[in-house]
């Protein structure tokens, strides 16, 4: 008893220093951008503003950054729309399917997730410049489905391995087509594999900089974390603002994780269900 007590005692400091160590920068973050602008700079320098204040908010929620805003739902939700309605009828196959060239595949699919974003970024620059898309929502849209496309399959395979075959096979029996036992019968056990993977490409696609640099030359057409660099100037960085608007884009991504964890947890280590 004493020393499942002190393992107990261990893992639980353990998770406490880990909880800090993740914490401190969002921590410090929040704490510049409520600090008036000459107080990053004061020494000694404080963990919390003497005087908080919510210019930097003011100032940062500007007509550009609604733009930014806007542009960003748009091809996230779009690319989590478009992303997770592919990846699972993709991974319903392989999970069900029977053929050789199925596994071949899936393992094309598996070695697609090895390629970082900046060795597909020039052929992808390519196509969209040929197709006359670049600057534009669809670009990125693109681009951010075939970067996630490949770990979503893999996430929702792994789950609808899980679920129980008999359950399509008695809608089957009772004269139900494929088409219905998928949307009938797989669609909802999923849910969780789904909102799990759902979270993932939006986490993926909202903070997602490189492509979003590389895709789009206006600001009309900016995403999020490239109007960020509108506080970086060539004499200076403007870090309350700069803080405060990092504040304001993290803000959708945690209540969205906040409101959805109990699904995510569960749709990456339960994946089935129970009876």
């Amino acid at each position: 008893m004493k020393q499942a007590a002190s393992t107990r005692i261990v893992l639980v400091a353990l998770q406490i220093l880990l909880a800090i160590f993740v914490l401190i920068p969002l921590f410090w973050m929040l704490s510049v951008s409520l600090k008036p602008p000459t107080e990053p700079f004061s020494i000694p320098a404080r963990l919390w503003p003497q005087e908080p204040t919510m210019s930097n908010y003011v100032t940062a929620f500007r007509p550009e950054f609604r733009t930014y805003f806007l542009n960003s739902i748009i091809v996230s939700g779009s690319s989590v729309v478009i992303t997770v309605s592919l990846a699972l009828l993709a991974a319903y196959s392989f999970a069900r399917g029977t053929l050789l060239v199925l596994t071949g595949l899936m393992s094309l699919v598996v070695l697609a997730q090895m390629f970082p974003h900046s060795a597909i970024i020039i052929p992808i620059y390519k196509l969209m410049r040929d197709a006359d898309l670049l600057n534009t929502h669809l670009s990125l849209i693109i681009a951010y489905v075939s970067v996630t496309l490949p770990v979503a399959i893999w996430m929702l395979r792994g789950f609808l391995l899980k679920l129980p075959v008999s359950l399509e096979e008695a809608a089957a029996i009772d004269g139900a087509g494929p088409v219905r036992v998928f949307f009938d019968i797989v669609v909802p056990l999923a849910r969780p594999g789904v909102i799990a993977t759902a979270v993932y490409v939006l986490i993926v696609t909202w903070q997602e900089f490189l492509f979003a640099l590389s895709f789009t030359s206006t600001k009309e057409m900016r995403t999020l974390p490239v109007g960020l660099n509108d506080f970086i100037g060539q004499y200076g960085i403007r870090y309350g603002e700069l803080m405060a608007s990092s504040v304001m884009v993290s803000l959708p991504v945690i209540a969205v994780f906040f409101f959805l964890q109990r699904y995510f947890v569960a749709g990456l280590t339960a994946g089935a269900v129970k009876g």
